[in-house]
């Protein structure tokens, strides 16, 4: 089981983690097969079954899969629009519009920005993200 474990979070990339048997059971509340602690996306599901599989494009942190806030502000405004915009008509390409991880920013994408741009009385803050160095960039875990 501990190899296992120890294997799969090789394939997304994460440093090997050493786990005493005593420990009790992960927690991953989002069921992506990456413990809390390392999980860019803690209620998003980016893990090894998934195409973003911990992406963060922008270094910061939080997976390219809950993080609507390009630049980096803590909160999804008309700023961040500014830069999803020329991603999403192909103008300027941006790796961080991509929120599916599928190379192009489209509808898809759009649909995961506009759910934390929408209600612009309500800040959106990226993540959440286990890791504690969530929000400096660059966020090495």
């Amino acid at each position: 089981m501990k190899t296992k474990f120890l294997f799969l979070l090789g394939l997304v990339g994460l440093m090997a983690l050493a786990f005493d048997a005593t420990a009790g059971a992960l927690n991953d509340l989002d069921a992506d097969l990456v413990p809390a602690g390392v999980d860019v996306c803690e209620t998003v599901q980016d893990g090894p079954n998934d195409a973003c599989n911990q992406v963060d494009a922008d270094a910061d942190g939080y997976g390219n899969a809950c993080d609507t806030d390009y630049n980096g502000d803590g909160d999804t405004t008309v700023a961040d629009f500014a830069i999803f915009f020329p991603a999403f008509t192909g103008v300027a390409p941006d790796p961080r519009t991509d929120h599916d991880c599928d190379g192009d920013t489209t509808v898809a994408d759009f649909g995961v920005f506009y759910a934390d741009f929408s209600d612009p009385s309500t800040p959106t803050s990226p993540g959440p993200s286990t890791l504690p160095c969530a929000g400096a960039v660059p966020c090495v875990p």
